[in-house]
């Protein structure tokens, strides 16, 4: 089997073709939770910020292809930005917890952090490079 040159080191073409295989799973793996009545399990909303993960890199990837002085400043400002969501984030989390508004168990806890951590940080970047 060949593959193309497109497919080769990376592409937009891949990595979209990667956020729609995630997309897929996200629904089967939701439908199969909610349908068991477990929604969220955890391992849905990590498949869910791997889609948009995947997404926004192939909006970005003709400009982080070449690691320039622009590509740079977007990464290290979305971080820079992105760690004050995360923060705020943490923040309500453990409001909502002590208010015994949600009841999560440890692998949904740390599910949703990690997926909010993932979609932050890669839409600070969609988002940061439209500014810059």
């Amino acid at each position: 089997m060949m593959i193309t040159k497109s497919f080769t080191k990376g592409s937009r073409k891949l990595y979209f073709f990667f956020g729609c295989m995630f997309l897929v799973y996200t629904l089967l793996f939701s439908w199969a939770t909610i349908s068991t009545g477990l929604f969220p399990a955890g391992h849905e909303l990590l498949m869910f910020a791997m889609c948009v993960m995947s997404f926004c890199i192939a909006y970005l990837f003709p400009q982080f292809k070449d690691n320039d002085e622009r590509s740079k400043r977007i990464r290290e400002r979305g971080m820079f930005f992105s760690y004050f969501f995360i923060l705020g984030y943490m923040i309500v989390g453990m409001a909502l917890f002590q208010l015994e508004v949600i009841a999560f168990d440890g692998y949904q806890t740390i599910s949703v952090l990690a997926m909010l951590t993932i979609i932050t940080v890669f839409l600070s970047f969609v988002v940061l490079s439209k500014r810059y």
